[in-house]
């Protein structure tokens, strides 16, 4: 047989198995890119669009106004911060990282939050709520020496709210709460915490991450 024939016949071969293959590549990434596509559009169905944080708001009033003997300002406890959020979500909007939020309240059984548990505790509280801060110099004044028998003590005194509004709001006070930074395993009481101890600071959270998450 004529050897030119052959190599003409095994080009032609070659040429069309690699258009073949060339064809079966072009389908097998037309359906893996429809197949994306209806999976991202089904995931789009799945997650209906996030309300506006106006309806968030209203969510979460909504959801600390109708609580037994709620006031504005009262501590909130973890527990207390997942049924908020279950809330919200009920309104249109599954927060994101839920968990992390609720583990930035004090727990249930933390010491605040039984302190402020008793008839004398909570009325503590509601005093010192009324100052910006409060909450802050109290959970820090806690974790020093003996700090926690001083909060008992100034929460069994009649007038010991004062010395927690001495510490939030007088130059004095912010001043004493720098200077125990310096003392042997001191705080500075004015620092932040990055804690969840209020309605107003759950809600200063779900705008930061509403506002991050879009």
């Amino acid at each position: 047989m004529d050897t030119r024939f052959d190599t003409t016949v095994r080009i032609a071969g070659q040429r069309a198995a690699r258009h073949w293959t060339e064809r079966i590549a072009v389908v097998f990434v037309s359906c893996f890119l429809a197949v994306l596509t209806l999976a991202d559009s089904g995931r789009a169905a799945q997650q209906p669009p996030r309300p506006p944080f106006e309806v968030v708001v209203g969510a979460l009033q909504d959801h600390f106004q109708s609580q037994e003997d709620y006031r504005p300002g009262d501590l909130v406890t973890q527990s207390q911060v997942v049924a908020a959020l279950e809330s919200v979500r009920d309104a249109g909007w599954d927060v994101p990282d839920a968990e992390r939020i609720a583990e930035l309240a004090p727990a249930d059984n933390s010491f605040l939050a039984t302190q402020f548990g008793t008839p004398a505790g909570r009325k503590f509280m509601r005093k010192v709520s009324r100052h910006s801060g409060a909450y802050i110099r109290l959970d820090r004044l806690s974790s020093l020496p003996r700090g926690k028998k001083l909060v008992r003590d100034l929460i069994a005194q009649r007038d010991g709210d004062k010395f927690i509004e001495y510490l939030a709001t007088t130059t004095g006070g912010r001043n004493l709460g720098s200077m125990l930074a310096n003392a042997k395993q001191g705080a500075n009481l004015n620092a932040p915490t990055g804690r969840i101890y209020t309605a107003d600071d759950l809600l200063a959270e779900l705008q930061r991450v509403y506002a991050k998450s879009k």
